[in-house]
């Protein structure tokens, strides 16, 4: 357990593994020293787009459906994120290798995020009791190699989720509020993933408008069919199987139930 200050005015405690920036806990293996990397030496193209959502609301959803829109500009990958890759994990070395266009995935508040002539953002983001279910069980039981947290739902919710500056990336009504900020901006995109769970091919066919795609009517139910739940849940490439083993618990789902509501199977009536 780390006790850290983040403009609050008693110490915050946060226990699971994580690094800091600028106050806020990130993932452990994002270091300050890769987001000064991104402030300062990343060079943005005009056609780079970034996937960007709070934690746990449909990001690898959206990999898979822009990699497939896009015709797989780096290739066949063995899983998503080297086609979309993390722009945050991966070296500025690597970045600058791929060829145009770039897509990326990434967490960041919209304050952080890399800027750029005619980069396009794509901003999704979840009804908040569904986020702290899913991110429980991304933190405890999926990636628990990694977070090594042990806390239970209660306190998940009460000593991470819901206090503010203790979730990775800070608070989720900062982090959505700061991005819903920029309503209006022609460059973002924003979605729901409850929209994209009621008619997937309606907000395919956003997408598609916004990024000004051509596309054919088989391709779009091609990449439709593909981003079902039941097709993204045995896909290797994006559940997560290939990272079995000390970091993720190969009996648990990445990819685990793809609804809306299901807070209500798990969380009290009080928290919700």
């Amino acid at each position: 357990r780390v006790a850290i200050t983040a403009g609050m005015a008693d110490p915050v405690e946060i226990p699971y593994r994580h690094n800091l920036y600028k106050g806020l806990p990130v993932p452990d293996f994002i270091t300050p020293e890769r987001y000064k990397e991104l402030e300062t030496i990343h060079q943005s193209r005009v056609d780079d787009v970034f996937i960007a959502t709070y934690q746990k609301s449909g990001t690898t959803w959206l990999q898979h459906i822009l990699y497939e829109l896009y015709d797989h500009p780096q290739g066949e990958v063995e899983n998503i994120n080297d086609g979309v890759p993390w722009i945050e994990e991966y070296s500025q070395d690597k970045i600058d290798a791929l060829v145009s266009p770039r897509i990326f995935k990434t967490h960041d508040r919209w304050d952080w995020i890399p800027k750029g002539n005619k980069v396009k953002y794509i901003y999704c983001y979840r009804n908040p009791k569904d986020v702290c279910c899913s991110y429980y069980n991304h933190m405890k039981n999926v990636f628990v190699g990694h977070y090594k947290y042990s806390g239970s739902l209660s306190e998940f919710f009460s000593d991470i989720f819901i206090k503010p500056n203790t979730s990775e990336q800070g608070w989720y009504f900062d982090h959505v509020a700061g991005w819903l900020e920029q309503n209006g901006n022609p460059n973002i995109l924003f979605l729901t993933y409850e929209d994209m769970v009621e008619d997937l091919k309606r907000e395919v066919l956003k997408i598609i408008k916004f990024l000004g795609l051509q596309c054919t009517e088989e391709k779009i139910d091609c990449v439709v069919n593909s981003s079902l739940f039941d097709s993204m849940s045995k896909n290797p490439k994006v559940n997560y199987t290939w990272r079995d083993g000390d970091k993720k618990d190969p009996n648990s789902k990445f990819i685990r139930k793809g609804k809306v509501g299901s807070w209500q199977d798990e969380l009290t009536k009080e928290q919700s």
